[in-house]
């Protein structure tokens, strides 16, 4: 009978320490978890526009608005506020996707002064250089729709030419054409080793950036929360 009790006792000892280690690593796993504020968005700003590149033979002169000739390109920033109590130590994007509007120039994106990357399937990460503005850290990213109308003029009767992105309106171009989606992870890593992800999911541009020549609209950034992934 001793001889039965010991063997229940190691073994109520062993299942013990066994679901102590498993409790543990459940507790200890922070994978997917929220962040606990080392790293929070606080401000998400979208602008939108176009611009205009005359592209005529400047031996031409030029007597009415239809005689001028220009490529049209569509373009976009994303800036990205990051606030932070530790320091950052790489920032990339990741899991980049965007969809191809229905007219479609040659797309890509890039930092200001920085490398610019042509969008295609292939492309799905790259690094971001550190910047900070203000004690934050930014994440400003351009996405254009360079030379999406090429060898363009107006008609007759147009007497007078803005050059932002109301030309679509002005050629009454169909401006759901131009509308994209783009989502990716901003990935950052800190100075204890810790690696944390946002997820960021745009549809752009917006139709006041046709009515009104541009538009500069600021997100929600409720959604946008870091959570561990190391």
């Amino acid at each position: 009978m001793d001889k039965v009790k010991g063997i229940s006792i190691i073994i109520i000892a062993v299942v013990s320490v066994i679901v102590t280690i498993l409790i543990a690593n459940i507790l200890l796993d922070t994978t997917g978890k929220v962040n606990q504020g080392n790293f929070r968005v606080s401000d998400v700003i979208v602008e939108s526009s176009a611009t205009l590149t005359e592209v005529q033979d400047q031996d031409i002169k030029l007597e009415k608005l239809s005689d001028i000739v220009f490529d049209i390109s569509q373009i976009n920033t994303i800036s990205i506020l990051i606030e932070s109590n530790v320091k950052a130590t790489e920032i990339n994007i990741e899991n980049l996707v965007v969809s191809d509007p229905l007219l479609k120039g040659d797309m890509n994106i890039s930092q200001k002064d920085h490398d610019k990357y042509d969008i295609t399937p292939e492309l799905t990460s790259f690094p971001i250089y550190l910047e900070q503005e203000d004690g934050k850290y930014i994440v400003r990213l351009l996405i254009d729709n360079d030379n999406v109308i090429t060898d363009k003029s107006v008609g007759e009767d147009v007497e007078k030419i803005q050059y932002d992105a109301s030309i679509f309106n002005t050629l009454g171009v169909d401006v759901s054409n131009l509308k994209f989606n783009v989502s990716f992870d901003i990935v950052i890593k800190d100075e204890t080793g810790k690696t944390v992800k946002t997820n960021i999911d745009l549809t752009m541009p917006t139709d006041e950036t046709f009515s009104k020549g541009m538009s500069i609209l600021r997100q929600d950034v409720s959604k946008y929360i870091f959570s561990i992934v190391e």
